[in-house]
Parts: C-alpha cells; sequence; structure tokens
C-alpha cells in the first residue's frame, strides 16, 4: 500500500477544480465532434482493409495511428511495452494518470441482489496522463474480507502502488473490455455481477468495491470505493455540516455592480450557493463583504441582488458571520495584531440619491393617507438618509461567536486572539490537531474551545460536492455514508462529528445539494446542528503548530505598516476616510482565505497593492524650482504644490532656511484641487548679509503629519540692493529737481533784468536821445566811473512838489 486515499481524492478534486459545469461542458462539445467525425468516417473505414474501421476513426481523430509500435510488446522490454501503451507519456501521478471511479448503478450504496435481480456496477475512466491510453480491459474487484472498522476500511482505500495489481485481500467479479481514450477523455463501462457472489459479504457493514485498467500485461490505474450496506442496521453518525457563501478571492474590497447581477442571476455562482444550502440541515458562514457590496448600491442595486438577499434572509440555517472578506484570521494573529481587522468606513461608495425614500402616491413620508391633518412638525437636524456602517453590515446570525480560519494555519496563541475578540470558539481543521482514536469534533485546544473536523469524512464530503459526474459523485457519496455507518455501529452514543466544506466548494457547488438530499434520508447518517457540536463533552487534543509561511506574514506586516502611513496621509484629506475606508477595504480582501490557494498570484497582487498606497502618499508634492532672486527686505517665495489624487488636500508649505540671511514667518496653509497644481507665495523677510540660501520647502497637513518629500530651493539674497537703489533714485529725483529749480531761477532773473531794461528805457528825459551829436567816444578809452551824487545838493524842489 502507498499513499492514502486522500491523496486519491485530493487529486481529483485538482481535476475537477474548473467546475463540473465545464467539464460537462467539454464532454457535450468534445462527444458531438466525435459523433459528427463518425457520420462522415464510418462510411469510408468500411472500404479499407483493416479490421478495425472504429480503430481507424480513433487514429484519425486522435492521431494514433503511428503512436503504437505492435512490436513492442514482443521485446520483451516492459518499459517500452508500457510507454507506448500510454502513448509514450507517463501518467500523472503515477497510477492517478487515468482516475478509476466505481460505484452501484443507481446509488451511492450498496443492496443485496437476488437471484432474480443481480447487482449492477459501473466503472467510470478518466483520462489524465496527458496522452491517450491503448484499449484494455478493466477488471472489477470487491474485497474478500468484511470491513467493519475505520482501520480495515482506509487499508481498503488505500492507493496501490503503480502498477501493482489487487491481490488475495480481493476477489474477481468479472472482466470486460475498454476501448482507446484519448487525453482528458471519460467513459464508462458497466458490470452484472450475480448476488451470490457477495454472499459471503451479506453481514458486513460496509462492501468495498475495486477496479483496475489493464493494457496488455500491465497494470495502468486502480481504484477502489466503498459503500454501506443496506442490509445491515446502523445507529446513524451525528454529524454536523458547515459550509461559506463566498466569492472568488480578488483584490476589491467591495464586488462590483456588474458581478453582484451576474453572480444572482438564476444561474450565478451565489444563487447556485444558496440553492443548495437553503433549508437544509447545514451552518452556513456568510461573507459580509457580498452583504454591504449590495446594501451600499441602496436603490440602484440589481434587482437580482435585493432578491438574493431577501432569500438569504429567510434562511432557516444557522448562520454565523465569516471575517469581512473571509479575511485570514490566522494570519492577522501571527503578525501581531491586537485585534481582527475591520472594515472603518463606506463614506467614498455611499449616494445619498441612492437612499432616498419616494413616498407612494396619496400618502405622505410616513405612510399615513395625505387628507388627514398632520400635526406641525418640530424643525429638528436633518437626517441622512445614508446608512451608517453598523447597519450596512448588521445581520441577523443566529451565532457571532466563531471562527473559520483557513485549513491547517493556526498556530500557538491564536485561539486566545481569537477568543479576546468574542470568537470563542474556532473551527479547525483536522491537520491542524494531533490524531486522537475516537475523538469527536468538540474539543479543548491549546486553551480554547474547538469543534474539529473528521479527515476522512471531510475528504469525501469535499469531493462529493465538487464531483464532475454521477459516478464520480456517487462513488465520493458512499465512501461518506459507509464511514457514518462505520461510526454509528461503533460510536453511537457519542457526540457528533464535523465535516466542513472548503472555501472553494461555491465555485464547484452544483452536486452539494444533492449530497445534503442523500444525507438527509440516508439511514447512516443523523445530521445535527453546530450547537449540538460545540455543546458536546469536549475532548482536550494537542495542536499541531501550522503557523504560516514567513513570506507571507512579512508580506501581511509590510501591508499594516503601509496602511498606517496611509492614515496618517490621509489627515490631508478633508473627510479621511474617503480614503483610509478602501485601503482597509482592499486590504482584507487580499487577507482572503481564498488566497492560499494561489500564493503566486497573491503575493503579486499584494506587492501591486503595497505600490499603489506608496504612490498615494507621495502624491502630493512641492515642485523643484530655479534660484529665486531676493532684493528686498520683505519679500515672498513662491512654492507650487503638485497633487495627482482624484481628491482635494489641504497642506501647510513650511520653509525652513539654512541660515540667518533670510526670515520665514508662519506656515502658509493652500488647498489643492484634485490632479491639479497650486501656487502659494510664503512670506519672507531679509536678515543680516547677503549671500545664498539654501530653502528647505516641507509640507505637511493641518494635524502635523508631514506629507511628502523635502525639496530645496536656493534663494540669492541681495537684500542692500534695495538701499543702494532708493539712494540713487533719490539722487536722481534731487539731481532733476535741482536742474529744474534752477532753469526756473534764471528764467525769472531773465525776465525781471528784461522788465527793469525796458522800465529804465521809458523813464529818460524825451529829447535826449534826439541830440544831433552823439556822445562820441572812442572804443579804446576807458569807461568813465560813474560819478557819486553828492549828499549836500539840494534836492530839487520842483520835484519835492511834484510828489507833494
Amino acid at each position: 500500500m502507498a499513499d492514502s486515499n486522500a491523496a486519491r481524492r485530493r487529486a481529483r478534486r485538482r481535476v475537477g477544480s474548473t467546475g463540473a459545469t465545464g467539464v460537462r461542458r467539454t464532454l457535450l462539445v468534445s462527444a458531438a465532434t466525435v459523433a459528427a467525425a463518425t457520420l462522415v468516417l464510418v462510411p469510408l473505414a468500411a472500404g479499407t482493409t483493416g479490421a478495425d474501421p472504429v480503430g481507424d476513426i480513433q487514429d484519425v481523430l486522435f492521431g494514433t495511428e503511428n503512436a503504437f509500435d505492435p512490436t513492442a510488446g514482443d521485446s520483451g522490454d516492459e518499459a517500452a511495452s508500457s510507454a507506448a501503451m500510454l502513448g509514450r507519456a507517463a501518467p500523472e501521478g503515477g497510477a492517478e494518470g487515468v482516475l478509476l471511479s466505481i460505484a452501484p448503478t443507481l446509488a451511492p450504496t450498496y443492496t443485496p441482489g437476488t437471484a432474480t435481480a443481480p447487482v449492477t456496477i459501473t466503472v467510470e475512466l478518466e483520462n489524465r496522463s496527458g496522452s491517450f491510453v491503448e484499449a484494455g480491459s478493466v477488471r472489477l474487484v470487491r474485497s474478500a474480507d468484511a470491513i467493519d472498522d475505520d482501520s480495515e476500511l482506509d487499508a481498503w482505500l488505500a492507493t496501490l502502488d503503480t502498477g501493482a495489481a489487487f491481490g488475495s485481500s480481493s476477489v474477481a467479479l468479472g472482466e470486460t473490455a475498454s476501448r482507446t481514450l484519448a487525453a482528458g477523455g471519460v467513459t464508462q463501462v458497466a458490470f452484472t455481477v450475480p448476488a451470490a457472489a457477495f454472499d459471503e459479504l451479506a453481514a458486513s457493514p460496509v462492501v468495498g468495491l475495486g477496479a483496475e485498467l489493464v493494457v496488455g500485461d500491465t497494470v495502468v490505474s486502480t481504484g477502489t470505493s466503498a459503500f454501506a450496506n443496506t442490509a445491515v442496521a446502523s445507529a446513524g453518525a451525528p454529524l454536523a455540516l458547515v459550509a461559506p457563501i463566498t466569492v472568488p478571492a480578488s483584490s476589491s474590497g467591495l464586488i462590483a455592480s456588474d458581478d453582484l447581477e451576474n453572480w444572482t442571476s438564476a444561474s450565478g455562482l451565489l444563487t447556485r450557493q444558496l440553492d443548495a444550502l437553503s433549508g437544509r440541515q447545514i451552518a452556513i458562514g456568510i461573507d459580509p463583504r457580498i452583504i454591504a457590496s449590495i446594501r451600499v448600491l441602496g436603490t440602484s442595486a440589481p434587482v437580482t441582488a435585493t432578491e438574493w438577499l431577501d432569500r438569504l434572509a429567510a434562511l432557516p440555517n444557522e448562520t454565523f458571520p465569516l471575517a469581512y472578506a473571509d479575511a485570514d484570521l490566522a494570519l492577522e494573529a501571527q503578525i501581531g495584531l491586537p485585534a481582527p481587522l475591520q472594515p472603518t468606513s463606506f463614506d467614498d461608495v455611499l449616494d445619498p440619491d441612492d437612499f432616498l425614500v419616494d413616498p407612494a402616491a396619496g400618502q405622505n413620508a410616513d405612510g399615513d393617507d395625505a387628507a388627514t391633518p398632520t400635526p406641525t412638525p418640530v424643525p429638528t437636524e436633518p437626517v441622512s438618509p445614508v446608512p451608517s456602517i453598523e447597519a450596512l453590515l448588521d445581520w441577523p446570525y443566529t451565532r457571532a461567536d466563531i471562527a473559520w480560519p483557513g485549513d491547517d494555519t493556526v498556530g500557538p496563541g491564536n485561539l486566545s486572539f481569537f477568543s479576546s475578540a468574542g470568537l470563542t470558539t474556532t473551527v479547525l481543521d483536522s491537520a491542524n490537531v494531533e490524531p486522537l482514536e475516537g475523538a469527536r469534533a468538540s474539543a479543548l485546544v491549546d486553551g480554547g474551545t474547538a469543534i474539529v473536523s473528521d479527515d476522512d469524512l471531510t475528504e469525501a464530503v469535499r469531493t462529493a460536492g465538487a464531483a464532475a459526474t454521477d459516478l464520480e459523485w456517487r462513488d465520493a457519496t458512499g465512501e461518506v455514508l459507509a464511514r457514518a455507518a462505520l461510526d454509528g455501529s461503533a460510536n453511537a452514543s457519542n457526540g457528533p462529528l464535523l465535516a466542513t466544506f472548503g472555501r472553494d466548494y461555491g465555485l464547484v457547488s452544483d452536486r452539494v445539494g444533492d449530497l445534503l438530499d442523500e444525507l438527509a434520508t440516508a439511514p447512516f447518517v443523523s445530521l445535527t446542528g453546530l450547537a449540538q457540536a460545540i455543546g458536546a463533552p469536549p475532548t482536550a487534543r494537542s495542536l499541531v503548530d501550522s503557523t504560516e509561511d514567513e513570506a507571507r506574514r512579512t508580506l501581511a506586516e509590510n501591508m499594516v505598516t503601509v496602511e498606517g502611513d496611509v492614515d496618517a496621509f490621509a489627515t490631508v484629506l478633508e473627510e479621511p476616510t474617503e480614503l483610509t475606508g478602501p485601503v482597509r477595504r482592499d486590504m482584507l480582501a487580499l487577507f482572503d482565505t481564498g488566497w492560499l490557494a494561489t500564493p503566486t498570484e497573491w503575493s503579486a497582487s499584494t506587492t501591486e497593492w503595497i505600490a499603489a498606497q506608496h504612490a498615494a502618499v507621495d502624491s502630493i508634492s512641492v515642485v523643484p524650482s530655479s534660484t529665486v532672486l531676493v532684493v528686498a527686505s520683505e519679500t515672498g517665495i513662491p512654492v507650487t504644490v503638485q497633487n495627482t489624487l482624484s481628491l482635494p488636500v489641504t497642506v501647510q508649505v513650511d520653509v525652513a532656511p539654512s541660515n540667518g540671511r533670510l526670515v520665514v514667518d508662519e506656515p502658509v496653509q493652500v488647498t489643492v484641487e484634485p490632479e491639479s497644481r497650486s501656487t502659494v507665495i510664503v512670506p519672507v523677510a531679509a536678515g543680516v548679509g547677503n549671500g545664498e540660501v539654501r530653502l528647505a520647502v516641507s509640507l505637511q497637513s493641518l494635524t502635523g503629519v508631514s506629507v511628502g518629500s523635502t525639496v530645496i530651493i536656493t534663494a540669492d539674497v541681495r537684500a542692500d540692493w534695495e538701499g543702494l537703489g532708493a539712494a540713487i533714485l533719490g539722487g536722481i529725483v534731487i539731481i532733476v529737481f535741482g536742474i529744474g529749480l534752477w532753469r526756473n531761477i534764471r528764467r525769472r532773473r531773465r525776465a525781471r533784468a528784461a522788465d527793469a531794461a525796458a522800465t529804465a528805457e521809458s523813464s529818460e528825459p524825451a529829447g535826449a536821445n534826439e541830440s544831433s551829436e552823439p556822445n562820441e567816444r572812442d572804443e579804446h578809452d576807458e569807461p568813465t566811473e560813474p560819478t557819486e551824487p553828492d549828499d549836500t545838493t539840494e534836492p530839487d524842489e520842483t520835484s519835492d512838489r511834484d510828489d507833494d
């Protein structure tokens, strides 16, 4: 025996990870293509000399005419023969290259036949080898002995080594031919087995079935299944089931309206999940992001989404909230957070117009008849129609004390972290605790209360829920019932077992409803609620340290640090939550446990998110400028601030000089509109001396948080130029006024001289100028000195009289 059957089931789920719908679509297209080709090629093949027209058609369709060397088997080279049988391509996963599923033809249980009604069993072959598989034969076997406990069941279901055949532990039931199987192809072969072939197992609670594909002399693949025997009474094992309602992991903290409309449509993802779980005995963990994403849209939400939300509210199931966006609680505990993260705001996506109530015609806003007089209302403060964050997230869960971390992610101390947040019961994967024979769901682990899933039951439940075909579903469901039958017979009085669906079940949930219906009616299972599993007497169990990968934790720590930087930066906004709200929601979305399955993609998305937040924090900056010349004792330094955010920001511009040549007054406040620039003048005064000053220009929010990087602007101070310039200007003014004054004085002197001359000329005696003998004077003679008047000369009496 090699790997456990759990490994086989996990491999099977990987094949169906794209969903049952996609597999069925591929099969339908392939079948249609084959049928059309057959209609055309069969007449042609009939005229050939080959003895196998069907094989000729297969050669044409799949290109196998030259792939298999008929002489390879004669060479004695078993390796070459085996390679030829599989088209020279080794099966992926060894014996898992061709997956064999076995089940009774019509039911997931074994019912003994009669002499007139034999047992019919179907074997399904799915080729996952990546190449074609040659025609061979399928052998059907059963377990040789009764299976009446878990160890015997595990031994039977364990996968055989590659190339190994069933030994003495099995009894052959029949053999039939199988056709060539193309890569990715699926085919079935049926067996009709006489009832007497199972006589030895009439009292066995579980009947084991097996099949092997043989090509030539080589066993290409084997498979085993187990089914509860309906002829053996069972007390019915109590079983609690838990499933999530989630959406695929993404980097968005809210689901887009288009996605909501698609996923809540008649065949949408969320509708299928609700159809599978509604009204059935299963507890549901709900992602609050789904509820909030619909509610924030108000009246603009898609009709299908609001109807889906009404259906969710009407569920009779037990419900509890997952973390917002199904965030990884264990990761939050392991990076040292004080409490689980919660969304902080939805204000950035709430439009008041989407929440206005339009009163019905003929009625007022209170629904009363408009004709009825109403009292005059007392003026009050207007009430915003926009719902609060509490209203958006509020939901009538039946429980709010459940923590459901991802599978195999919990480390020491994590349960205390959950409990301190009010999550007093933790749903743990079985791999997170040490195995304990006979242990039930209720447990005490690492000082906390937990319910632990059963590994084998959970694997089978998840495989059944993700089954791509009916026979694969019956195979997996048969194992669930077989394990329940054994458990119910041996531990009828013990508490419930627990099985959980994976976080990705919603992507392949087509068979979940069928499984739950089968479990609800089968006598081997007694479905019970989550409350019964939690309330059962607990068993002390040891925690297996499953602390998450260091690289993942480091990246998550960086995200939390970056979010803190954004919170501080957001103080530049009038409403900081317009930025911090979406940042927190998106970070929670990146913490989604769904990302655990794709670590590479998660790392890339997280790195991109961190880069986007760094860009937001650096979105406000001072635009560098050239040297500024300062020639006045008091002036202003122009500073340009750039804002690349889509929101207006308000900052303080602070200028710090490198020396005392400039003195800066108080910082200047400026508001910059979205995606624009604004220039502000910062007042400065000249200090002592002239020369170069380096001005360190920085930005701060109004609360004192530094924003952006400091930019250095050089200022050339020449403040004495102001005095020199004033002196020169004053001198020029004095000179201009002096010249003007001198010119005026000269002009007036000339005017007085002219007036005096005119007066003197008019006062000379008449005839003085009429002398015939002019006063001739030799031009060389010296001028005669004027004669001083004689003070003794008596004044002219005539003049005196005239004066009188």
